[in-house]
């Protein structure tokens, strides 16, 4: 892989590069209002923010991780010309290594943020860009037609989401991502079962594993579907969790 000046990867975008036709990469900016500058994450709920899996969880729990996620939102608000111009440079990057590898180029702009990407997708058309996102303005472009084609969303259900907001994104072929409360503790080789089914909105809807790799794709997803996470963390955030409904209890 070559050196980018702000794309990176992490453990769960590395799954998504094992036997498939893809090569993934992604922009990691520190989650909601932790760089100081700005929020990054407008529909951020307070569960969201308790809980985040990418600040409690994996690799950026370190201070150097932490501190490039900061520094890249810092130059986004504060120096967003170079911002974009070393983005736009890593990206066309991306898409030659992939050109030579013959794979297709896949980008996950919001790793850890919430940001609306859809003009930089319409300029790369050959990447395929996706993200979790929690803001349902967006989805109402799409189900419009004012989104990128090459952009593909899973709407986050949170503590606020409304069931019948959910099962109308289901029902019109959108994936939406669930957080279990289902053991995930890899290193020691514990991840539980998710659930087969999950009931939203007075009916049952097939549960995916997303943990399996990160590729939000409708193509390789399928479509109305709930796209099982298990939750990250320690035990006590996540019975906070629960608590509050941002995750679902199975156990």
């Amino acid at each position: 892989m070559p050196k980018y000046h702000l794309l990176s990867t992490n453990a769960k975008l590395e799954k998504s590069n094992h036997g498939k036709d893809y090569l993934t990469t992604g922009l990691s900016l520190a989650p909601h209002s932790l760089s100081k500058v700005a929020n990054v994450c407008e529909s951020a709920t307070p569960q969201c923010r308790r809980v985040c899996n990418l600040w409690f969880a994996g690799r950026t729990v370190t201070k150097s991780v932490r501190a490039a996620m900061i520094r890249r939102t810092r130059m986004l608000f504060e120096d967003s010309e170079r911002f974009y111009d070393l983005l736009r440079a890593d990206l066309a990057k991306f898409v030659g290594y992939c050109e030579r590898l013959k794979l297709s180029p896949l980008f996950r702009p919001n790793v850890a943020s919430d940001l609306d990407w859809s003009n930089l997708a319409a300029e790369f058309p050959t990447v395929q860009f996706y993200d979790y996102t929690k803001v349902r303005s967006r989805v109402e472009r799409i189900r419009r037609g004012r989104w990128p084609s090459n952009y593909e969303l899973t709407y986050s259900v949170n503590e606020q989401s409304h069931h019948r907001t959910i099962g109308a994104y289901l029902r019109a072929g959108f994936n939406v991502a669930a957080v279990f409360d289902t053991d995930y503790f890899p290193q020691i080789g514990r991840i539980g079962e998710l659930p087969d089914e999950w009931r939203f909105d007075g009916r049952e809807w097939p549960v995916i594993d997303g943990d399996k790799h990160d590729m939000r794709l409708r193509e390789i997803d399928g479509q109305g579907v709930v796209v099982g996470l298990r939750f990250k963390g320690s035990r006590k955030r996540m019975q906070a969790a629960i608590d509050n409904g941002f995750v679902f209890g199975v156990n």
